[in-house]
């Protein structure tokens, strides 16, 4: 079952204040039924074909010709999409019992998140792609890896599944990272990569978040193959060009609103982890951040050119310690978020 997205979905509705109304058929429920049920505020905007409903707190948004429902921050796949029938938004028999859930599933720690779905962590470099060399002749592509290999660990402890573009020395292409990124249930993408400069002196980490994007990368190819490619996995009618549409454009609101926060949480635990002082996340507009649909940063843990910082970066302890930051920086800001 799809679940969880992309971290949330975000669109501003118009039009009337309540959705149509009218009888269910079968097992099938209508939508107004259960706004009246749960005593939610609903609004339809008809030429969107968008429902949006408040409840305890959470924004549930969904679209008919589609079956992903997004709760929050949470991506649900319902069994059959949202249908309209004789002006009546009908939804299907599993909608109440996913939508809203008694139970939460259980989360390491004592936290609890809804319908938790996949993180990619994606090894930079690799194979015949050695990345950068560092001091010493230290490869950035081995770094990269062990230190990928510790976090997935990591998420995987926590009770978060977890897909590795890469597991050990290989060479992945770029588009293919991305497309590792773009199958339904996908929630996050995580690049591990170790920076490097012509200067000994530079040291620090940085983490990278996805930007705004311009009009020639919203039609790059390998963006456009991924969104055809979500979308064929999507219970949606194959004709609906605009529906899809709107389920890209709404990832990609999601992705710009969600990222930052994301980047962010993992630079300060980085930051408190390795003792050196707080660190802002930055944005850029690298090819696996800007190409990817669901939220996705670009962490740089340290520069291999530098003596030092090549030198702890040799150390397990110390690539551990990095594991253990970004996965504490990425839970307590799924936690934070809802999600």
């Amino acid at each position: 079952m799809l679940r969880f997205l992309w971290i949330g979905l975000l669109l501003l509705v118009s039009g009337c204040a309540t959705v149509p109304r009218g009888p269910g058929a079968g097992q099938e429920t209508t939508l107004e039924s259960l706004c009246g049920k749960y005593a939610m505020a609903c609004a339809w905007d008809g030429v969107t074909q968008t429902i949006t409903m408040e409840h305890n707190g959470r924004r549930i948004q969904a679209l008919v010709g589609s079956n992903i429902v997004m709760v929050g921050s949470t991506k649900l796949a319902v069994s059959a999409p949202l249908k309209r029938r004789q002006g009546v938004v009908i939804v299907p028999p599993d909608f109440e019992r996913l939508v809203f859930p008694t139970e939460a599933v259980p989360f390491a720690g004592g936290r609890a998140f809804h319908g938790l779905g996949k993180i990619v962590v994606d090894a930079g470099h690799g194979g015949k792609d050695p990345g950068a060399i560092g001091f010493g002749g230290l490869k950035e592509k081995d770094i990269n890896l062990d230190i990928a290999v510790r976090i997935a660990r990591n998420l995987r402890d926590a009770g978060i599944d977890v897909v590795m573009t890469r597991d050990k020395d290989e060479f992945i292409t770029l588009p293919d990272r991305t497309i590792a990124a773009s199958q339904p249930g996908v929630d996050l993408f995580v690049s591990v990569h170790s920076n490097a400069t012509k200067s000994r002196r530079v040291q620090g980490f940085d983490v990278y978040a996805s930007g705004p994007l311009n009009t020639e990368d919203k039609v790059e190819p390998q963006r456009v193959q991924n969104g055809k490619k979500l979308c064929g996995q999507l219970k949606m009618r194959q004709d609906l060009a605009e529906l899809k549409e709107i389920v890209i454009g709404m990832a990609y609101t999601q992705k710009l609103k969600t990222t930052p926060y994301l980047a962010e949480a993992v630079a300060r635990g980085l930051a408190q982890e390795l003792r050196q002082g707080e660190h802002a996340s930055k944005m850029a507009r690298y090819f696996v951040l800007r190409n990817t649909l669901v939220p996705a940063i670009l962490i740089e843990v340290g520069f291999i050119t530098n003596p030092h910082e090549a030198a702890q970066l040799k150390d397990g302890a110390y690539r551990q310690k990095i594991a253990d930051a970004v996965t504490k920086g990425l839970t307590r800001c799924m936690h934070a978020q809802g999600f």
